[in-house]
């Protein structure tokens, strides 16, 4: 087996990063499922462990809308990986993502005056749409430009 270059491995694993993306945000969106259908009281064990899961899927789901993901690559790889579309492509889903929270919030603040929501439940539900529409978004601008070059 060859060993790939830099610039190989950076377009195989650019060329994965939109299906990665789609799966991690489908568990966080599946997870989301899970946490409102039985909401954590915070009273058991499995509610903590609950609120940690959540926690650090939303940290990881972050920090790859921030930084690219595949941290245990070499720095010369994530560079290549880096160009100006794709930066461009993390401008627009940031923007979206923050849009699509700003909307979330307003709804919120509409509800809440019908129906109390709690400061928890608020947050979760503004992380949770800014972050996976933002992924979203970011996925799909990057498989567009893939499949079209």
């Amino acid at each position: 087996m060859t060993k790939l270059s830099d610039q190989e491995t950076a377009d195989r694993l650019s060329g994965s990063r939109p299906g990665m993306l789609i799966v991690i945000v489908l568990f966080f969106l599946l997870q989301q499922a899970a946490y409102f259908s039985q909401p954590p009281t915070v009273t058991r064990a499995v509610d903590y462990v609950r609120i940690s899961g959540w926690i650090a899927l939303a940290t990881v789901l972050l920090a790859i809308l921030m930084r690219g993901g595949f941290w245990f690559k070499s720095a010369a790889v994530r560079a290549l990986m880096e160009d100006e579309v794709t930066r461009a492509h993390r401008a627009k889903a940031l923007e979206s993502g923050f849009v699509a929270t700003m909307i979330a919030a307003i709804c919120l603040y509409v509800f809440s005056l019908f129906q109390p929501v709690t400061g928890r439940a608020a947050i979760h539900i503004l992380l949770s749409i800014g972050l996976g529409f933002a992924a979203l978004h970011f996925a799909a601008l990057e498989r567009r430009a893939l499949k079209y070059g």
